[in-house]
């Protein structure tokens, strides 16, 4: 599938070889961030983060709502669930977080998370993670329409008399679904067996929350919960194979992806999953239904055969996202990968995704995090360091740019502008940068497009006074 849709696109770039190849060309990829610190309560350190984020040319960032934190932890009698402004909701902080991102025209993708304990199944036992345990669809429902409510634009603030809070129309229901942490249990015991539970648990999850995002608005959009990359190859364990998982999700069973009965089939907008990668972007995930970066397209073939098969509702084409990816950078971090590595990995992984049909990416994180206690319990995967200065991936980020191989070994550029204007791909020969390819571009466009033949040689892009990381094309 890969080399099918690679080998389609250079065919659209040889077929406009004799004329201008424009970033149009390109499908688009939005950039953004997933940020713990942008519910931060301290209001200088939130919006120093949204700055940043706008500054590197992020149009989107994921911020996680923890259920159990904005409902109450004791549920009183005359609490109603699905109204925003009932006695007992704490949405303070998140009015906070969303006025801060709308103030600089950054998108917000909602990831609720973490159900409140009188929201979770019953029997739970008492090693399973809190907000974890069977949550709750009608109550999630509930708090999906509450929350969508107040954030449909129309909304009252609370804060500002006359004024009515942001819209967000992007919202994503749980995180990593295939491990225990965040979802239990993920199998369960019937009779003699073991039968994949997790899946079904989300199902009615999915489904619940779709309803009360689409009750504030038909045209938000929901996204299923990003997947964890690996899971276990045998039954019973803590972590279910992402593959596995999404197949068993969309009701569609083995390699031939058969359909199986499906009373209520899942609904959403998007799929989404978290590739990372224990070495570098090009590294596979060595059992078949594990999935890192480059293996994305396993996903997007079990979730095209769900569409054509009435699997998932509604029928039509589902935008793929990645709502988290990095690696760990040195320095700061002793065991993390050296920092010009670290930003070549970032603008490659961007590119292999895009390519697998990925139209949205959030990089973990904006800046690293304090190393305390520890850099072994603290991540180094920002494209800042703590202190706010930039590393060599911060400039990856706004800027990236990756040469490639095509047909019959011709250079092909790929990347994304930073701002509106002429994008120049340059070739350095004999100690200077020489012009290879001109070609006007929109703000945030990707461009795809074939260079003069040559066996080797370094190359950036450069438009304005912004310029990319040199690529080396061996």
């Amino acid at each position: 599938m890969l080399r099918l849709a690679y080998a389609a696109a250079l065919c659209l770039l040889l077929l406009l070889a004799g004329g201008s190849i424009t970033a149009s060309a390109a499908r688009p990829l939005a950039l953004g961030f997933a940020e713990d610190a942008l519910l931060s309560p301290n209001s200088s350190s939130r919006a120093t983060r949204f700055d940043e984020i706008a500054a590197l040319g992020g149009g989107i960032a994921r911020v996680s709502v923890r259920w159990s934190e904005v409902a109450p932890a004791v549920r009183p009698a005359s609490f109603r669930a699905a109204d925003p402004g009932s006695p007992g909701y704490s949405f303070g902080a998140l009015d906070a977080t969303i006025r801060d991102a709308a103030a600089r025209r950054i998108r917000v993708l909602l990831t609720i998370v973490s159900a409140p304990r009188w929201a979770e199944g019953a029997g739970r036992p008492g090693g399973a993670p809190r907000g974890a345990w069977r949550p709750s669809p009608a109550a999630l429902r509930d708090f999906a329409t509450a929350t969508a409510r107040r954030y449909s634009g129309g909304y009252p603030d609370p804060a500002r008399q006359g004024a009515v809070l942001p819209r967000v129309r992007y919202w994503q229901v749980w995180n990593e679904p295939n491990l225990s942490l965040y979802l239990s249990p993920q199998w369960e015991r019937r009779g003699g067996r073991l039968d994949l539970e997790s899946p079904r648990i989300y199902r009615g999850m999915l489904n619940a929350a779709y309803a009360g995002v689409k009750s504030a608005g038909r045209d938000n959009v929901v996204v299923g919960a990003g997947t964890a990359p690996y899971g276990e190859p045998f039954p019973g364990g803590s972590k279910v194979m992402p593959v596995r998982f999404l197949r068993s999700l969309l009701c569609l069973e083995g390699r031939r992806l058969r359909a199986v009965r499906c009373p209520r089939p899942a609904r959403l907008d998007a799929i989404s999953h978290h590739p990372y990668a224990v070495r570098g972007p090009r590294n596979r995930a060595l059992n078949a239904d594990d999935a890192t970066i480059p293996d994305v397209h396993k996903l997007v073939r079990v979730v095209r055969a769900a569409v054509r098969k009435r699997r998932v509702l509604p029928r039509r084409r589902k935008r793929i996202w990645v709502t988290e990816v990095s690696w760990d950078s040195r320095p700061p971090d002793p065991r993390g990968v050296p920092a010009a590595t670290h930003a070549r990995w970032l603008q490659e992984s961007f590119f292999l995704l895009w390519r697998q049909g990925v139209d949205t990416i959030m990089w973990f994180q904006v800046r690293d995090q304090p190393p305390r206690p520890s850099y072994a319990e603290t991540f180094q995967s920002g494209v800042l360091r703590a202190g706010g200065g930039r590393k060599p991936a911060a400039r990856a980020f706004r800027f990236p740019f990756v040469v490639n191989r095509g047909r019959r070994g011709r250079p092909v550029a790929w990347g994304r502008a930073p701002s509106g204007g002429t994008v120049t791909i340059e070739r350095r020969r004999g100690g200077a940068w020489r012009a290879q390819r001109s070609f006007g571009v929109r703000r945030s466009a990707t461009f795809l497009l074939a260079l003069r033949p040559a066996r080797d040689g370094v190359y950036r892009a450069r438009l304005g006074r912004d310029t990319s990381l040199t690529w080396r094309l061996r």
